[in-house]
């Protein structure tokens, strides 16, 4: 259908011009003419995001059913750990099966591996080999689910609203988080840990049905008459997305020592992790909300260097403030640093590469954060073991630093 108006097709000699325009920004992104973000896939999306990270939140409390089965922090780390290693690993073969099944097909074998996963909780008494495996299914399962659904976004939304779509995704992960880890004290309290694993297995149920209402399988990149051949490598040589890859692992890397250790020094301090982890996503929550536009309007590189210092400061304030009424305060410099941080960093990622470049881009750039959670699981584990919990997050603030550095003297650009 053509974008003008018909008495106005043969008066302007432009016109097969705009067309042969409008022809390739449609071959590029099919959304690129939209002027309304919302729509129904985009909305289900959205509460998919919300509810498999609402699953994810509710499993940040398993270090505290670690603790009663007698696992010290070092092995903590490696088990929380483990379920990133195992998201990062299968990351590439994730971002090939959406190229040539489609991205809904990656999504729903992620969600039927995660619900296999949350209730395999329930057999789990002990410290064994069977909890590892649970774990490496779970991150699997999460893996598949980030992989199709981030790629979806980064090929269907227009390349001028990507600042407000990641920031609505983020919206609706933050909000999961916020909320995840409260519910999930409530419930560890009523009806113990396996009433946490049968709450944290309904949320992938009901992602499911949202999936299914929601969303239509769409034909494939590798049935669209052209044979896509994904090679990881010549992605990395792109020093531009090479220092972003960086700033991601910082960003991710801190955020994770928050996220794994935050009940652990919370519990050694007789103070309640949900309140920190409620009102920090909640601040990123109302950071997202209003400044979706700014970042599109502005620029992303600048944003990013101004919320490096607050999620820096959030985290070394936490040893001294999580008994204190300024508890609050440092959970809002967190939750500004993590909701700006997380948008620009996912923006900045989707402007990379071609539109069948999407899926492979997206998978790299969602496994290096899934590496900082990597790294903030398992080293900081360790760390934790020889310099105490203090010490750790006083550290890990310091290190939050570098990213502002990455970004402030590498080749970071935006597209």
């Amino acid at each position: 259908m053509s974008l003008l108006h018909p008495a106005y097709r043969t008066r302007i000699p432009l016109l097969p011009i705009l067309r042969e325009k409008v022809g390739k920004v449609k071959s590029e992104n099919r959304n690129a003419t939209i002027d309304t973000l919302w729509n129904r896939p985009f909305a289900f999306l959205n509460l998919c995001c919300f509810l498999i990270f609402t699953n994810l939140g509710l499993l940040y409390l398993y270090p505290l059913a670690l603790d009663a089965m007698g696992s010290d922090k070092h092995a903590t780390g490696w088990i929380m750990g483990i379920f990133s290693i195992a998201a990062v690993l299968s990351r590439p073969f994730f971002g090939k099966l959406a190229i040539r099944k489609g991205e809904y097909r990656v999504i729903s074998l992620g969600l039927l591996l995660s619900l296999a996963a949350s209730l395999s909780y329930n057999l789990i008494t002990e410290l064994s080999p069977l909890l590892l495996f649970v774990r490496v299914v779970h991150g699997v399962g999460f893996s598949a689910f980030i992989a199709g659904s981030f790629s979806l976004l980064a090929r269907e939304v227009s390349p001028l609203k990507r600042g407000s779509a990641f920031s609505m995704v983020g919206v609706s992960i933050m909000a999961a988080i916020a909320l995840a880890p409260s519910i999930g004290e409530t419930v560890i309290r009523e009806y113990g840990f396996h009433g946490l694993y049968m709450a944290a297995a309904l949320s992938v149920i009901l992602a499911w049905v949202a999936l299914v209402i929601g969303l239509r399988p769409a034909t494939p990149l590798d049935q669209k008459g052209h044979h896509t051949v994904v090679r990881y490598l010549p992605l990395l040589k792109d020093r531009p997305f090479l220092f972003l890859l960086c700033s991601t692992l910082i960003f991710a890397h801190s955020q994770a020592i928050v996220a794994n250790f935050l009940a652990l020094i919370a519990a050694q301090n007789d103070a309640s992790s949900g309140r920190f982890f409620f009102v920090s996503y909640f601040t990123a929550i109302i950071i997202l909300i209003c400044v979706g536009r700014v970042i599109d309007r502005y620029g992303k590189l600048l944003l990013l260097c101004m919320a490096y210092p607050f999620l820096s400061l959030g985290i070394i304030l936490i040893p001294n403030t999580v008994q204190s009424l300024l508890f609050p305060i440092t959970a809002i410099l967190f939750g500004t640093g993590m909701g700006v941080l997380f948008a620009t960093h996912n923006a900045l990622a989707a402007s990379h590469g071609s539109m069948k470049e999407k899926p492979a881009v997206m998978s790299i750039f969602t496994a290096v954060y899934d590496t900082g959670f990597i790294t903030g699981a398992v080293v900081s584990g360790w760390l934790a073991s020889h310099i105490g919990l203090d010490m750790l997050f006083i550290s890990s603030g310091f290190f939050a630093f570098l990213g502002l550095i990455v970004a402030m003297f590498s080749h970071i650009k935006e597209k």
